[in-house]
This record gives structure tokens, sequence and C-alpha cells, in this order.
């Protein structure tokens, strides 16, 4: 039976790659063909042809076991150079993005994998398209919602809005990651999770701790590390 999770954040750079590398990898140890689908990717440097190159869809590729430069057209649609929510980046490069495609594009990987995962651009309410947000490619996919949230003072508010909207909608929310994207956390780190599962009546898998150079570093070395802060495995049993 194939499985899906869509990976949404509070924000942008919370570590939404980092933990699909991490889920990814864990998944492939277990047995299971997972792959990657980021459909949207801002902010890519520019290839030596001039062209954007989707460096989290690679490293995600990579985490899989998959030869990216193979994959990489079925892991990614749309690639902008300038770092902005994609519809207005898309507008800027004279194109629309077509997110029925996107669907049509997901519902075939599912058939030919046991494990998707999707990521999603920053949150819920950023654009993709015109009159087309992060939170309605969700609901067309209908893939349970993994939250992914930075774990510093703001993150309860931040989380709550999350959690809240998505409900708003009807999608079906497997829980909360928390993330350490800095290296000095505040007095506030040790009571975070605790709120959020309380207060938004979810449930924290764990807080991934904060791994430096993590852009750099292979993603089963950070496995190592990361399978004694965050539930993987019961994150994949969440998974639909």
């Amino acid at each position: 039976m194939t499985r899906a999770l869509f990976l949404t954040g509070t924000d942008t750079g919370v570590g939404k790659t980092l933990l699909g590398r991490l889920l990814l990898a864990y998944a492939r140890r277990q047995g299971l063909a997972a792959f990657p689908y980021k459909p949207f990717e801002s902010g890519c440097p520019e290839a030596p042809n001039g062209m954007p190159l989707p460096q989290d869809t690679l490293a995600l590729l990579r985490a899989a076991g998959h030869d990216p430069k193979t994959h990489l057209s079925e892991a990614n649609t749309y690639a902008f150079l300038p770092p902005l929510a994609p519809a207005i980046a898309a507008h800027l490069a004279g194109m629309q993005a077509a997110p029925d495609s996107v669907v049509a594009h997901y519902l075939s990987l599912r058939d030919r994998y046991d494990l998707v995962t999707v990521e999603g651009a920053g949150g819920l309410l950023v654009p993709l398209a015109a009159d087309f947000l992060v939170a309605d490619l969700c609901e067309r996919l209908c893939a349970p919602l993994l939250i992914v949230a930075r774990a510093s003072l703001g993150t309860i508010n931040h989380t709550l809005l999350t959690l809240n909207e998505a409900r708003r909608r009807c999608l079906t929310v497997a829980g909360v990651v928390l993330s350490a994207t800095s290296p000095n956390p505040g007095p506030d780190f040790p009571y975070n999770a605790g709120a959020i599962e309380r207060l938004g009546d979810t449930r924290v898998f764990g807080t991934l701790p904060h791994l430096p150079n993590a852009d750099t570093t292979d993603t089963d070395t950070l496995l190592a590390t990361a399978l004694g802060h965050v539930d993987l495995e019961a994150i994949l049993r969440a998974a639909t």
C-alpha cells in the first residue's frame, strides 16, 4: 500500500527539507521504495546553463537513494531563481503554474512507490499560483500534513495558527516536528513541545537538534543523530 506525507512549515527555513531527507533515508533503511516530490522550489542557484538548479530537490533524491541526474524532472516541476513565493517568482518569469499537472504527477508517483513525501513551499498560505495556495495543494493531494516548526520563541503561536488553518480546511494533520534552527536554545526551549501538544491537541514527534553543516553532510550520518530525538518510525506510521 502506497503511503504519503505532505511536509509544510510554519515559515520558510524551518527545516522541512532536512526532515524530509531524514525521513526518506529512514524509510529506505526500512526497505521501502521512497520518493520525494518538491513541486515548487524557489531561491535556486543558477546552473552553468543559466537554469535554476533545485538543490533541495537534489538532496532529497540522494537521501532516498535515487540518481539525481535521472530523476530530477520527476521530483521537481517548477524551479525559480529568486527567493520568492512561487506564484510571484512564476509571474516574474512570465509563466503560470498548472496545479492540475502537479496533482496528476503526484498520483503517478503514488502508483510506483511505497512512500511519497511532498514538500510545500514555506507555510500553508504561501501562493503557488494565482488563487492557489499550499493549503489548496495539500487538500487536492489528500496526504496527511506533517508540520515542521522552529523550536524557538514564537513557535507556539506560529504552530497553533498553522494547526487552526489546517483544521479549518479539514486537512488531516499527522503531527508536528520541532526543529532547532539555532545552536543556542532560549529559555522557552524545554516548554514549547508540551504547550503545542496540549493547546494544539496534536502529537509532537520530537525536536530535531541543531545540525551544523547539514547541507553538506551525508544524510545517513545526520540520521544517526536524529534518531535519538525524533520518532521517525511513528511518523511513517502516520503516513497514509
